[in-house]
């Protein structure tokens, strides 16, 4: 390493990256980002971290923007893709957000969005909340794509 590079690594140290798009990380084409970058989800201001080198798979939601990362999250809304071929599902509260510390069972509040072309509609419920997750079922089986469940946890 040269005396530039030295100098400039003793100084100004490594810069992560910040990248900034709308929804997910892994349905951005900007989120390309080495280990230790930040992604902005400017739709809903979440901020991921890049642990690891898949870009659809290594994206771990750290917090919300404007809360202090030194509390966990006390709630968290999201909006989750519903495969086409399944009539009930299991979702992991790890899967939403490594930060989630509730000290007691939270409350699930979700709502489905139906995909504007559909000619299908489903009825929903959810149950078995623990401190882990919970589950969704759902009146028949999915047989369209485009529809998401908006969650909101707390």
């Amino acid at each position: 390493m040269g005396a530039f590079e030295t100098f400039v690594n003793a100084n100004l140290g490594i810069r992560k990256p910040l990248i900034t798009d709308s929804g997910h990380p892994s349905g951005s084409f900007k989120a390309a980002g080495i280990v230790g970058s930040q992604y902005l989800d400017s739709s809903n201001n979440f901020l991921y971290e890049k642990v690891g080198d898949d870009n659809q798979l290594d994206w771990v939601k750290i917090r919300q923007l404007g809360q202090s990362s030194d509390n966990p999250l006390q709630s968290v809304s999201d909006s989750l893709d519903i495969p086409i071929g399944i009539s009930s599902t299991g979702i992991m509260f790890d899967e939403i957000s490594t930060a989630f510390n509730f000290s007691s069972l939270p409350n699930v509040v979700a709502s489905m969005q139906f995909d504007d072309d559909s000619d299908s509609f489903y009825a929903y419920s959810v149950y078995n909340v623990s401190s882990t997750g919970f589950f969704v079922s759902f009146s028949d089986t999915i047989i369209e794509s485009g529809h998401k469940l908006n969650v909101n946890i707390s």
